[in-house]
């Protein structure tokens, strides 16, 4: 997957700054502030701005504070502890709402039919219409604890707090549960290659978001503004 997005400008993101950082405010220790700490950097909210992780209409409201606190304490949550869907042998959340988003944490692992080199790669470039991100990422599987997989389907996703996501790393993946054909057999023995494994996907308001632990849990490892 290979995708090209123009970024907001700086009207834009400095709004969303200045209404981020009066509504985190309220809940400095609490999930609201680990939902903004996710990203890592101010810069790296690019990712999001204007989906429906972080609407951004031209006037800040009362709605609007509401809508933010409720993503920012999504992004905040502690991941998804729900049984897999029946039959398969991975791990898919339940929701109430099985339109909406989950967490799920894990370890990347490559596909065996993947390439090699990073699994995904997140970059800026500048043109004479402005600056596009770019990203560059494989569908990869998200092993959990008990070694229970998802698939990660890259399409539409972002890598939203740093340049590269590598066999190994530490993630929280936030995305739309489901179900996908198993090309490589990560469902294990109940259905083998060819059948359906658990998956987390991006949806038409709310993109794949992809966050590397280790870069905002490590000191000295996260983007700087």
């Amino acid at each position: 997957m290979t995708s090209r997005r123009q970024l907001p400008g700086r009207d834009a993101l400095e709004r969303a700054r200045a209404l981020l950082t009066e509504v985190a405010a309220i809940d400095s220790d609490g999930p609201l502030a680990r939902g903004l700490g996710r990203f890592g950097s101010w810069r790296s909210l690019a990712a999001v701005v204007g989906t429906d992780w972080l609407p951004l209409p031209r006037r800040a409201s009362a709605s609007t504070a509401r809508i933010i606190r409720q993503r920012l304490r999504a992004l905040g949550a502690d991941p998804s502890t729900a049984a897999g869907a029946p039959g398969t042998g991975a791990t898919t959340a339940e929701l109430p709402d099985s339109d909406g988003p989950v967490q799920l944490r894990g370890t990347c692992a490559r596909l065996r039919d993947g390439p090699g080199g990073d699994l995904w790669r997140a970059s800026v470039v500048e043109d004479d219409a402005g600056l596009w991100a770019v990203e560059e990422g494989n569908d990869f599987v998200l092993r959990r604890d008990g070694g229970k997989a998802t698939l990660v389907l890259a399409e539409g996703g972002r890598l939203v707090n740093a340049d590269r996501l590598t066999e190994g790393d530490e993630v929280a993946v936030f995305g739309l549960p489901g179900e996908a054909p198993d090309r490589v057999g990560i469902a294990g023995a109940a259905f083998g290659r060819g059948g359906l494994c658990a998956a987390l996907r991006s949806g038409p308001r709310h993109p794949l978001l992809v966050s590397v632990i280790r870069r905002y849990d490590q000191g000295n490892d996260g983007p700087q503004d």
